[in-house]
């Protein structure tokens, strides 16, 4: 089986093509152009062996998850944005040379790719970066095995705290409870209730003593019964010996237990977590100072926050300019139609020839004795007749309206416009400002640098 190239093969490749040397002073014209189309040339082929690798995994990458072929392709990913970036560097060569400007600053870009697979972070540098690098990993690894060590203490404190507070809410509800109970009203509530059913009872009993008697002794029992619940009723509401009150007890009980045996192995695990916070912050501050294109993508967040809304307003505004340029087109072209030349003689003639055409089959309903089609028809010609003028009238309305349309789109498309110029001012800036960045952290993310700061990456 034929062994795939790997990332530091690409990047080899990259380095022994030799794009920084087409940078050269010394080089003549002919020797540079031959140079850029070889150079043209090995990237083109590099490209397409990196497409191909990036796109058509293996099997063990074929049957993993989407995110574990997202993290496989990650260092390809790099590469073929470095490779974007020496293109860009090609064609910028290539563009001064055939405008007569000077040559750009050589450059140089990182000997070495390195990164984690497991979350996919991935970086070219040079030797200095790479072995800081390794310094780093180490570091991490050290952190990872302190938190695998201290797994099982972390599972049973949360176990512990998760029962103290399952116990808390119990103990809340209990309380709660004892609380309602002490209230006046709770007894109050159950001795009137007792009160009524003691002299519904006996009332019962006293209506059907002469013909129920059977009811009436069992409704004479039911009183007697609750008339001697109440004083135990008063009794029991005064009597802090309840089931729920020795419930209470045990759970506050449980809970001190647990809240001791929490504070203990608190106690003892405590340094342990204080080591892995302590070694938390120095390793994000190790990845915050050692990562320059980080500090360049939050600059860019930053402005691409702050330019969001001027940018959502910017959109809205050419959104709502295109519909107003179609209205103001659709209208514009009514109004045209209606005012070439003839148009309105046309409409004239369409009422004169209903005139005409109801007046010729009136006269031909009365020549014919049909007298009463006849009438329906002159009726007809004389309506049509009185239609003139007013068709006359809502022509020239119907201009007047379409006009005093046309003119309020044509306002409101100037306040945009407007508008739009001034948040334009304000959002220009941030966009130059965020394209630049954009610029700069791929090169950063490539590991470009000018030739003045190459000594950083070797």
């Amino acid at each position: 089986m034929i062994e795939q190239p790997t990332p530091q093969d690409y990047l080899d490749d990259m380095h022994a093509i030799g794009i920084p040397g087409l940078f050269q002073p010394h080089l003549t014209t002919r020797d540079r152009a031959a140079g850029i189309r070889r150079v043209r040339q090995e990237l083109g082929r590099l490209r397409t062996e990196l497409t191909l690798q990036r796109d058509n995994p293996g099997d063990e990458s074929e049957a993993a998850a989407a995110i574990a072929r997202k993290r496989a392709a990650a260092p390809l990913n790099l590469l073929l944005l470095l490779h974007e970036q020496l293109v860009d560097e090609v064609n910028d060569l290539e563009r001064s040379l055939s405008n007569g400007k000077p040559l750009p600053y050589s450059f140089d870009f990182g000997r070495y790719i390195f990164g984690d697979a497991k979350s996919g972070e991935w970086f070219i540098g040079g030797q200095a970066q790479h072995d800081e690098w390794q310094n780093i990993q180490q570091f991490k690894r050290r952190l990872d095995a302190l938190r695998e060590q201290s797994q099982p203490s972390r599972e049973q404190l949360a176990g512990l705290i998760g029962e103290l507070d399952a116990l808390n809410v119990t103990h809340e509800k209990l309380q709660q409870k004892i609380d309602n109970r002490e209230k006046r009203s709770f007894v109050l509530r159950r001795i009137g209730m007792l009160v009524i059913l003691t002299a519904v009872s006996g009332g019962l009993s006293y209506y059907y003593f002469d013909t129920f008697r059977n009811l009436s002794l069992v409704s004479l029992g039911l009183a007697v019964v609750c008339a001697v619940l109440i004083p135990i009723v008063i009794a029991n509401w005064k009597d802090p010996r309840t089931r729920t009150a020795r419930k209470q007890r045990r759970l506050a009980q449980q809970i001190r237990e647990l809240q001791q045996q929490g504070a203990a192995f608190r106690q003892s695990y405590q340094p342990t977590e204080l080591q892995i916070k302590a070694l938390e912050v120095h390793y994000n501050r190790m990845m915050d100072t050692w990562e320059s294109a980080r500090l360049v993508k939050n600059r860019l967040d930053s402005f691409i926050e702050e330019g969001q809304p001027l940018r959502e307003r910017v959109n809205a505004i050419r959104a709502e300019l295109d519909d107003l340029r179609a209205q103001r087109e659709k209208l514009q072209a009514k109004l045209d139609r209606r005012q070439k030349r003839g148009a309105f003689f046309r409409r004239m003639t369409l009422h004169v020839m209903l005139v005409l055409a109801s007046g010729a089959l009136g006269f031909y309903f009365k020549y014919t004795g049909e007298t009463d089609y006849g009438s329906v028809l002159y009726g007809l010609g004389a309506f049509f007749i009185l239609l003139v003028p007013l068709a006359y009238i809502d022509w020239k309305n119907y201009d007047g309206k379409l006009e005093s349309k046309l003119r309020q789109v044509e306002t409101r498309m100037r306040q945009l416009q407007t508008e739009g110029k001034q948040v334009m001012k304000r959002y220009h800036p941030i966009e130059l400002q965020i394209k630049t960045l954009i610029a700069q952290y791929k090169r950063t993310r490539a590991g470009i640098t000018n030739v003045e700061d190459s000594s950083m990456t070797t």
